[in-house]
């Protein structure tokens, strides 16, 4: 999940409503080997003064394009848990499209063409048959954020009934598939997380001290890293799925957002900084130590840690 621009803006909070979850029943996908940062990056130049690319980024800072032009943005990728699809958005239309990883310029649109809306946060289902992304509409009401699931087989997009004031729109999705999390916005509850059960299709706020963003599943389904205010930082936070045991992971004092697990859920990736000045940090969890890359293009994100 991309904030794409939205990290730039940080929330007060107010109120926060505690629940129980079934933790242990979370658990899923097996432990993998870790592979390349999936990364979007922003550079000065082309459609409307910059342009968004997709690359691959490794761990000694080697980075390869995937997707880039001057007259397109490409962004909110992802790859598919066999690493073998990837899906993204471009603009102007943004508009979803969906090709072979090896050839990701092969693609075709699975989204139409809409005025006024952005699909953006794209991840894939745990058994890669469907992808959920956030659907942005502009309307003259206002600005309002609906958690879509697209399947491939029928080719057609299904709605969660969901919080409409979604401030962040979707973030991830349990290993499991039942979870869903995303951040609900407003300006009575702004910037909390939220976890959508499918099975029962009701959704309940995550017990998180202040402002926080950008959930993302640990690969065994029991925990979720997010990023939470500390006064001007924003730092990242490790927590059960209802929120307890919540341990501060970062003690930096800058802005971190974007945390992403490594497949074998010993390290975390997470973008740092602002525009013209980011970096990419790879935490490891057992030593608290943090390592930096430096980000290709004047304003970078990581998107997803893929596996081998």
């Amino acid at each position: 999940m991309s904030f794409s621009g939205s990290a730039r803006r940080f929330l007060a909070v107010a109120g926060v409503a505690v629940f129980t979850i079934a933790v242990g029943s979370a658990s899923a996908t097996v432990p993998g080997k870790n592979g390349l940062l999936l990364v979007s990056g922003y550079t000065d130049g082309g459609i409307n003064g910059s342009t968004s690319r997709i690359f691959t980024e490794t761990l000694t800072g080697k980075s390869k394009e995937l997707l880039g032009a001057l007259d397109q943005s490409y962004s909110d990728p992802a790859v598919s848990p066999n690493g073998k699809q990837i899906v993204y958005s471009v603009y102007p239309g943004y508009r979803m499209w969906l090709g072979s990883f090896a050839k990701p310029k092969q693609a075709k649109a699975i989204t139409p063409e809409e005025s006024d809306v952005l699909n953006l946060e794209t991840v894939f289902a745990p058994d890669g048959k469907s992808i959920y992304f956030s659907k942005k509409y502009y309307l003259d009401s206002g600005v309002f954020w609906h958690l879509k699931k697209y399947t491939f087989k029928t080719k057609k997009t299904t709605s969660y009934k969901v919080d409409t004031k979604l401030d962040w729109g979707f973030s991830d999705v349990s290993p499991n598939g039942r979870y869903l999390a995303y951040n609900r916005g407003g300006d009575e509850d702004a910037s909390k997380i939220r976890l959508l059960d499918t099975r029962t299709g009701k959704s309940h706020t995550v017990n998180t001290k202040g402002a926080a963003l950008g959930p993302a599943f640990s690969p065994d389904g029991r925990s979720m890293v997010y990023t939470a205010q500390y006064g001007d930082a924003w730092e990242l936070v490790q927590s059960r799925l209802d929120g307890k045991n919540a341990r501060r992971l970062t003690r930096t004092g800058a802005i971190n957002f974007d945390p992403h697990y490594s497949p074998d859920g010993k390290m975390i990736a997470f973008t740092q900084g602002v525009e013209g000045n980011k970096k990419i940090g790879i935490l490891t969890l057992k030593t608290g130590k943090i390592r930096y890359l430096v980000a290709t293009g004047d304003y970078a994100e990581v998107e997803q840690w893929l596996r081998k």
